[in-house]
């Protein structure tokens, strides 16, 4: 009988200290996004942008990754075909027009438009218009978040892409031509969208100048191939041991020079 009438009143105050208001700053019950989620107007505390800005990163390298292994589709002409059109520049030089086209592959549009999609960014069609509107590209626009350092981030990778044409001979010897014309890439950087009434257009390629407003940061697939000429200068004995012609876009390594082809060793693609 003493230990009920010890029981009875430990369980009455249980009882009324559960039925009392949460203190400042408490949640009460199991709400977690009220305890994490800053009320309306308030800003978040530094380690949760941090972990964002991480996160987005994070999301934004995956996705270079595939831009850079997946996303192009490049055509060149074999090694037979540029023997036969091959011309003599200089005493014991020769130069070979190699006709080039690069494609932005279906998959990696997918894969930016998911990215756009998963940061709460933007993506639309657009065109680029050259020659003063005389000419008019289709194209993919996309701003992938709407975070600037994020914007600015994904802009300057894309913005670092050398397409590498690669001659080979037959020892395994490569001449690696290269260029960082942003106007040979079908996804390029856009310095800025207009988007006001109409179609949105994009202004020029390029770095944007800034990525707080709503007209910059974008990054752009061109739909349709795009087909230039690549003149490259190589030894007149070289060009009857030239086997094969390869095509790569890589990172911007700070070594290419453009225009220009540098006889190297053997490479992966040479062996």
């Amino acid at each position: 009988m003493r230990c009920l009438r010890v029981i009875g009143p430990f369980i009455l105050f249980l009882s009324l200290l559960g039925s009392l208001p949460p203190e400042s700053g408490e949640t009460k019950g199991l709400t977690g996004k009220a305890a994490y989620e800053p009320p309306d107007g308030e800003d978040r505390p530094p380690l949760i942008q941090l972990a964002q800005k991480s996160g987005e990163k994070a999301v934004v390298d995956e996705l270079f990754k595939k831009i850079l292994g997946q996303g192009f589709l490049i055509t060149l002409a074999t090694a037979d075909e540029l023997k036969a059109r091959a011309e003599r520049q200089e005493p014991e030089q020769v130069v070979l027009d190699v006709p080039v086209t690069i494609k932005a592959s279906e998959g990696v549009q997918a894969a930016i438009d998911k990215t756009a999609q998963d940061l709460g960014g933007l993506s639309l069609d657009a065109v680029l218009e050259l020659d003063i509107g005389m000419v008019r590209l289709q194209a993919r626009a996309v701003r992938v978040s709407s975070d600037p350092q994020t914007l600015e981030y994904l802009q300057r990778r894309v913005g670092s892409l050398v397409f590498v044409l690669e001659l080979v001979l037959d020892d395994g010897e490569v001449y690696e031509c290269s260029t960082a014309d942003i106007w040979r890439f079908p996804i390029t950087p856009v310095s800025q969208l207009f988007a006001y009434g109409g179609r949105p257009t994009i202004q020029g390629l390029g770095i944007s100048p800034e990525f707080g407003m709503k007209d910059y940061g974008f990054i752009a697939t061109r739909k349709k191939p795009i087909s230039f000429t690549y003149k490259a200068l190589m030894q007149e004995t070289d060009l009857k041991r030239l086997t094969k012609v390869h095509g790569k876009v890589i990172e911007r390594k700070g070594s290419e020079t453009e225009g220009q082809c540098k006889k190297t060793g053997k490479t992966a693609s040479g062996r």
